[in-house]
């Protein structure tokens, strides 16, 4: 297992088959040494399975329905990653250092956003139903009460 895929060769199914631009993907490499596209899925599924954003099944948990939306994720996850990891460390230093501004192209970093994990707005709208905030709207109910009104009435203007 790779994640949520069982194999790296059902990952390069979906970038061949669902992924209209897969140059980044298609450069990782493999040798006797290093296999990227492997470790590249690996980070992937640390990225998103680990983040404080989402509380997400373990593969051996997830349904065969939820399988398909989480190797999506898995995969998308692995293509930003591919595509963009080197410059994401270089700025993430830099914001770890303390730096606001940086280089010739005039960058200006966000304060405070040194800690947050990047994750790409399309692996983010696929991961929405796994959302560890919530959503739940209050609710005030009559309890055992002293006084004389329901949680339904305004009570600013008693006097």
């Amino acid at each position: 297992m790779i994640g949520y895929f069982s194999t790296l060769a059902e990952a390069a199914t979906y970038f061949s088959t669902e992924r209209l631009e897969t140059s980044a993907w298609d450069a990782l490499t493999t040798t006797s040494t290093k296999d990227e596209k492997t470790a590249c899925l690996t980070q992937a599924f640390n990225r998103i399975y680990y983040s404080q954003e989402f509380i997400l099944p373990k593969p051996a948990d997830a349904t065969a329905d939820e399988l398909v939306t989480l190797k999506k994720a898995q995969a998308e996850m692995a293509y930003y990653l591919a595509e963009h990891l080197a410059d994401e460390d270089t700025r993430k230093g830099l914001q770890a250092q303390g730096v606001q501004a940086a280089g010739a192209v005039k960058e200006t970093y966000e304060t405070g956003s040194g800690d947050k994990t990047p994750i790409p707005p399309a692996v983010r709208d696929l991961l929405t139903g796994w959302w560890s905030g919530t959503d739940v709207p209050f609710h005030a109910v009559d309890i055992d009460r002293d006084e004389d009104y329901s949680v339904d009435e305004d009570v600013t203007d008693l006097q």
